[in-house]
């Protein structure tokens, strides 16, 4: 089994080298994101995903794996382009860089399995909302159909705008994500 500082140093130059091939971040972006994207979990709960250092990038990571093969599945004429596709994966989910703090109670880790909590310092948006405030603040250009992905790759089944009149992007995203996700709790069950 992989030891977690050797995972997250391993995650972390596949994620740095494709941003860097792809240009994803702008320099002020990398600056503000620091160390902390490579370091951050995905999610609060070890019942969710990701509930550990590097949970992050790792997810991110997956999604864009399974969004490039869906993406090579599609007709010529609904594929989009790698790297609007790499670059929204990418960006997608980096409004959790600073949203989750260790949570102190050892009672709740343990018994729980509540590993991180919110960090109630941020003003309250969706992951896909703070992600693209980021990106847009630190100076990364989104086309229409990129932005519109980041920020609506997880909003609810009832939200029928982002449901039903959404880019083939976004539903590449969306399926990815889910399919990342998946991945992730059947390896956590396997004990991986």
């Amino acid at each position: 089994m992989v030891d977690l500082k050797e995972k997250i140093l391993k995650n972390k130059d596949k994620f740095l080298n494709t941003a860097v091939t792809y240009k994803i971040f702008t320099p002020e972006l990398l600056e503000f994101l620091g160390n902390e994207i490579t370091t951050a979990p995905a999610s609060t709960m070890k019942s969710l995903h990701g509930a550990f250092p590097g949970g992050l990038v790792e997810h991110i990571l997956k999604t864009t794996k399974y969004a490039i093969g869906i993406n090579e599945t599609l007709p010529t004429d609904l594929k989009i382009s790698k790297t609007s596709l790499i670059k929204t994966c990418f960006l997608h989910q980096i409004g959790k860089t600073y949203l989750y703090k260790w949570c102190e109670s050892e009672w709740h880790r343990n018994n729980q399995g509540k590993m991180y909590e919110y960090n109630e310092d941020l003003i309250s948006m969706k992951i896909g909302e703070r992600s693209a405030y980021y990106a847009l603040k630190y100076g990364v250009e989104l086309s229409e159909e990129e932005f519109q992905s980041i920020i609506n790759y997880d909003k609810s089944e009832e939200d029928k705008q982002s449901r039903w009149y959404c880019s083939t992007l976004s539903t590449i995203l969306k399926q990815a994500n889910e399919l990342a996700i998946i991945e992730e709790k059947n390896n956590q069950n396997d004990g991986q």
